[in-house]
């Protein structure tokens, strides 16, 4: 099972250069409220970015940066799969993508598609599509 830690960005949508942070082990549960234009949508996004590559609403990636700053956008998301602990770095301009377990940076020798396939299939075990239907929508 996985368990969430924490999910932070800057540059990410409408969101600026500070990093706006969502700590979800405060609470046994987490419930996202707020009126239009809060950013609920926006953790979402980030979340799905920073796990696949791609938010979870229609934007295509360049859309992604924030339309004043258009680089550095970045999003830091910490969680656990049973003893390990896991972090993941996603970027935009300039593209990063990073994985680590236990604090040591999983091997980055195959192609980026391969890396995520990897996260994927072996960290994750769960694909885009299972997961924005069954733990964003669930």
């Amino acid at each position: 099972m996985i368990l969430f830690k924490t999910i932070k960005w800057k540059n990410f949508l409408s969101t600026g250069n500070q990093y706006t942070e969502v700590d979800f082990t405060k609470n046994k549960t987490n419930l996202i409220v707020g009126t239009n234009g809060a950013g609920k949508s926006t953790v979402l996004d980030a979340l799905t970015f920073s796990l696949f590559g791609k938010p979870f609403r229609k934007i295509n990636k360049p859309n992604l940066l924030n339309s004043i700053n258009q680089q550095q956008g970045v999003v830091e998301v910490e969680f656990s799969i049973g003893q390990k602990k896991y972090k993941i770095i996603r970027g935009i301009k300039p593209n990063t993508f990073e994985v680590y377990c236990n604090n040591q940076l999983v091997d980055q020798d195959a192609k980026a598609k391969d890396y995520q396939d990897h996260l994927e299939k072996f960290i994750l075990k769960i694909n885009y599509k299972s997961f924005t239907q069954v733990v964003i929508l669930g």
